[in-house]
C-alpha cells in the first residue's frame, strides 16, 4: 500500500496499472500452479468444483507465454513489480511468520488492525474458529 501510494505521487496512472497487471496475472499463475499441485498430492479432497487438469494446464501455457513477453518487453515494468510483491515480505515476518513477539509489537499490530477494520468498516467475525484449532 505504501509502494502504491509512493507510485501515484511520482508516477502516472498508466504506469501503476502496468505494474499491479504483472502482479495480478503473476498471481494468477502461481494460483493455477497451486491448483495443479493440490489436485495431485491431494487428489481426494472435496471441491465444489471440479474441472479437467487439460483446462489448468493449458491456461498456464498461456500464462507462460505472456508472462514470458512481458519480461521481455518491459524489463523495468516487470522487475518494479516484483519489487512491489517483495516488500510485503517484511510484512509477513512481522505479522504472521514471528511467533514469540514482545507485548508492544503486538499491542502495535492490533491496534493497526483495529484502525485499519475502523477505515475500512471491516468487522471480524465474532466466535469464530481460531487458525491454530
Amino acid at each position: 500500500c505504501l509502494a502504491t501510494l509512493i507510485i501515484m505521487l511520482v508516477g502516472d496512472t498508466y504506469t501503476l496499472i502496468n505494474y499491479v497487471s504483472f502482479i495480478n496475472y503473476l498471481c494468477y499463475g502461481v494460483t493455477i500452479i497451486g491448483l495443479i499441485v493440490l489436485r495431485w498430492k491431494k487428489p481426494k479432497i472435496y471441491r465444489p468444483i471440479k474441472v479437467n487438469l487439460l483446462i489448468p494446464i493449458t491456461y498456464l501455457a498461456f500464462w507462460a507465454f505472456l508472462l514470458i513477453f512481458s519480461l521481455y518487453s518491459e524489463p523495468v515494468v516487470c522487475g518494479v513489480g516484483l519489487v512491489i510483491i517483495f516488500t510485503g515480505v517484511p510484512v509477513f515476518f512481522l505479522g504472521v511468520y514471528w511467533r514469540n513477539k514482545p507485548k508492544c509489537v503486538n499491542r502495535l499490530i492490533e491496534s493497526v488492525t483495529c484502525w485499519g477494520q475502523k477505515l475500512c468498516f471491516v468487522v471480524y467475525p465474532q466466535g469464530g474458529v481460531s487458525e491454530e484449532e
